[in-house]
């Protein structure tokens, strides 16, 4: 099971919504190739002695307590400041649009649960 660090949660209409990281299982290294290696060693350097932090990020969309939306973004990269900044920040401008894509899954997701419930307890 991964630990998942919660950073923010609030609420979106009927959906809570939570925000939260964990550290990247993919080195650094593994995500580029060897025209940027300067730059991929002074990463996992800085990785490697606690300035720098490769993580996951991901946004939930829950509806009483169960899970209806998810939105991850993987190779993240805190520079110079914590994940929990890093995504306070907006996560380079992607946040805002993990939080829609959570939210669309959750909408959608909760449609065809009623579908499948009236199916099932309604005929």
């Amino acid at each position: 099971m991964t630990d998942y660090y919660r950073v923010k949660n609030f609420k979106v209409d009927q959906f809570d919504v939570f925000v939260d990281w964990t550290y990247e299982d993919s080195s650094v290294r593994d995500l580029f190739d060897s025209e940027v290696s300067d730059i991929v060693d002074d990463m996992v350097r800085r990785c490697n002695d606690g300035t720098d932090t490769h993580y996951i990020a991901r946004v939930r969309a829950m509806y009483d307590g169960v899970e209806l939306g998810c939105a991850t973004l993987g190779s993240c990269y805190a520079r110079d400041c914590s994940p929990e900044d890093d995504i306070n920040a907006g996560v380079s401008g992607y946040l805002e649009q993990m939080v829609e894509e959570a939210l669309d899954d959750a909408r959608e997701e909760a449609v065809a649960m009623l579908q499948r419930l009236k199916e099932d307890f309604l005929s």
